[in-house]
């Protein structure tokens, strides 16, 4: 049985709340985030269509280094993962999205979490080396997105809960 961990050596994993949209579009608008509505739309529809939002805080500086999200479960036993941190190291990457990814496996009878992003590599979202084991190209969807002045493939990966169970469980007790 997985436990939801939200704590690693390095970062730990808060609840976010309405409270926190301001602070969250923030982080949002630093990262370059195009199309965010106005400030007082995004607060009112702050954790629609999320289970579970964290803010990301760095133990050794105390700073909030991002957040984390995952969506509600589909009714096929997806979940959604969004991680967005700017500028951190590795290994805080590695954390959040490890923590994040076994926080739903360990909630919810989910059989995959997705993650979307523009970069092709499992790295970006923290799976590096052999943590990249756990994580599977499922597609690319060619131009599908389009910020700063050009469209850009968005690359579609997947967490099963097969491999999380088989790897998973290692990542995590390797950073808590």
């Amino acid at each position: 049985m997985l436990f939801p961990h939200t704590e690693s050596g390095q970062i730990e994993l808060r609840p976010a709340g309405a409270k926190d949209a301001a602070r969250v579009y923030e982080i949002l608008f630093r990262l370059g985030h195009g199309g965010l509505p106005l400030l007082d739309r995004y607060a009112d529809s702050f954790g629609q269509g999320l289970s579970a939002c964290f803010l990301v805080h760095r133990k050794d500086t105390g700073e909030v280094a991002g957040f984390s999200t995952l969506s509600e479960p589909s009714v096929a036993g997806h979940v959604t993962a969004e991680v967005h941190l700017g500028g951190q190291p590795d290994e805080i990457r590695r954390d959040v999205a490890t923590l994040t990814v076994n926080f739903a496996f360990a909630m919810w009878r989910i059989k995959k979490v997705y993650f979307h992003t523009v970069d092709p590599s499992p790295a970006a979202l923290g799976f590096a080396g052999p943590d990249a084991a756990v994580v599977e190209a499922e597609a690319v969807l060619p131009r599908h997105t389009y910020f700063h002045g050009r469209t850009w493939d968005v690359h579609v990966f997947a967490v099963y809960r097969e491999r999380w169970d088989e790897h998973g469980v290692d990542l995590v007790k390797n950073i808590v």
